[in-house]
């Protein structure tokens, strides 16, 4: 017979998880989704988007959608940092959407009144 001598033996536990990996991962989603949504209400307060479209304001999820990267869990210390990034351009993001809008459609109306002619 042809055994190996660890036929019998239960595998070895690999190696004690990277501290990194064992702390929690709480303040910085908590954080950045408060930030986020409170320069939304902020950002969409302070502009005429209120007495706009409700279609509008859908862009908004984005910046939601980048602070809810930052609840994943992150593996290595590249995603923790990538995962910051993200949870801070949706705030930013947040802030300065509203008023980009406007200087958007601002924009657009006066190139369709310098179009049209008066």
């Amino acid at each position: 017979m042809n055994t190996t001598p660890s036929a019998g033996r239960h595998p070895q536990p690999g190696p004690p998880p990277h501290p990194d990996e064992t702390r929690q991962w709480l303040l910085v989603p908590v954080l950045f989704t408060a930030l986020t949504l409170v320069a939304g209400g902020l950002s969409y307060a302070a502009s005429d988007l209120p007495r706009s479209p409700l279609w509008l304001s859908l862009p908004y999820l984005i910046p939601l959608g980048l602070a809810a990267l930052t609840w994943r869990p992150p593996r290595t210390p590249a995603q923790r940092t990538n995962r910051i990034v993200a949870g801070g351009i949706g705030a930013v993001l947040a802030l300065v959407y509203a008023k980009g809008v406007e200087v958007v459609l601002i924009g657009i109306g006066l190139a369709v009144w310098l179009i049209q002619g008066d």
